[in-house]
């Protein structure tokens, strides 16, 4: 069984989807802890002056785990955000397939809400729009794992009963090869390269967030995947 992990950021790019259309599980790692370099409440999507920097609002601090992370006043903060979103592909092609992940957002505009579950909310729906069949586990909830970077993958691999681990290549500075063929796993690094497609605005610009491509192209699943 082929396994990868992602933690569950914003709106992510399509390496993301790569990786979960590459393997059978796809595991969230809504554990780890939250930090604000990383991805986990903003992206970037297209403008008609090039790219734009969407970001969720949150009560965080530097210590907490992702799944604690709260969305900070959903009903104020949520309806900004779509408002933006759909100013910037009012006129796309596959609006009405965009619109559906908005409508996700909408729909989670409710007190209490963590980031993770909005976030898990729209890559499960993408992931099952798409028809990729990569079952969707979140650590946090089902799979209960301690340590880092190689100790927490080969115990997810152990528990998940994975005998292959589909890894992103950034992730290639701190792996220990070693480690992995003494488990029986097979270590398999990810051979994404960007999405080439239509764009509303010139000049084209990869890696924007997976809504930019759905608002373009619509949930098929692109020609060098397949």
């Amino acid at each position: 069984m082929i396994l990868t992990s992602h933690q569950p950021n914003f709106l992510p790019y399509m390496g993301v989807f790569y990786k979960a259309y590459k393997s059978d599980v796809l595991v969230l790692s809504d554990d780890v802890q939250f930090s604000k370099k990383g991805m986990h409440n903003w992206n970037v999507i297209r403008c008609k002056d090039g790219s734009q920097k969407i970001t969720i609002p949150v009560k965080a601090h530097h210590d907490m785990r992702l799944c604690e992370v709260m969305v900070s006043e959903p009903r104020r903060t949520l309806p900004k955000i779509i408002r933006t979103i759909k100013e910037a592909y009012s006129k796309s092609e596959h609006f009405e397939e965009g619109q559906e992940i908005l409508g996700i957002m909408e729909e989670a505009e409710e007190d209490n809400l963590r980031l993770t579950e909005l976030n898990a909310r729209i890559i499960k729906h993408i992931i099952k729009r798409m028809g990729i069949k990569a079952e969707v586990v979140n650590a946090a909830h089902d799979l209960y794992l301690t340590g880092h970077k190689d100790d927490r993958i080969l115990m997810m691999c152990e528990k998940m009963k994975a005998d292959t681990y589909y890894s992103g290549i950034g992730a290639k500075a701190y792996h220990n090869e070693e480690r992995y063929r003494e488990k029986g796993i097979d270590l398999v690094y990810s051979d994404y390269e960007p999405v080439i497609y239509r764009q509303k605005y010139e000049p084209f610009l990869p890696n924007m967030s997976v809504i930019d491509y759905i608002f373009n192209e619509g949930y098929r699943i692109p020609e060098g995947w397949l």
